[in-house]
């Protein structure tokens, strides 16, 4: 999978030491669970998703993960983030074509959902890069303490 040198591959535990610093950035804090890396990296295994490091070139540049439905959702759901030093350069648009790519292949599902908080003008940016298109704006709640977006994608 390998554009810009780009790869995904499943999270392991010795990922915990690129992990740290990434995990230390207020934007990625900022939208993200706050856990130490170890038990971030143990989170990602827990059954409720199919979460993947992205590298640039062998080097931790990311995340993107495929959730299933639960927690109250009717829907399957996609989510990213991105290091502070690989932003603005097309990786999280690229990791998130790759993970609906492969969720339409390895899954039967007639959509997928991206969910962002209104606030964060990037994750809208990357989802119509990726095709998909904002549905609805949804109320605070389920973990998001903003009102939200969800953005679309139908399979092809």
């Amino acid at each position: 999978m390998g554009a810009m040198d780009l790869t995904l591959r499943a999270w392991q535990p010795d990922d915990a030491d690129a992990l740290r610093p990434l995990l230390d950035d207020p934007e990625i804090r900022r939208w993200t669970r706050a856990l130490p890396a170890a038990a971030w990296i143990a989170a990602q295994q827990d059954g409720s998703r199919h979460s993947f490091a992205v590298l640039r070139a062998g080097e931790l540049v990311g995340n993107v993960a495929l959730k299933t439905p639960g927690a109250g959702l009717a829907y399957w759901t996609v989510g990213y983030w991105t290091a502070a030093h690989a932003r603005h350069q097309g990786v999280a648009s690229w990791a998130l074509r790759e993970i609906t790519a492969w969720a339409f292949g390895a899954f039967t599902m007639p959509s997928l959902s991206l969910l962002h908080q209104v606030d964060n003008p990037g994750s809208c940016a990357v989802a119509n890069r990726g095709g998909y298109r904002l549905a609805e704006q949804l109320p605070p709640g389920g973990g998001y303490p903003r009102p939200g977006h969800r953005h679309v994608r139908d399979r092809a």
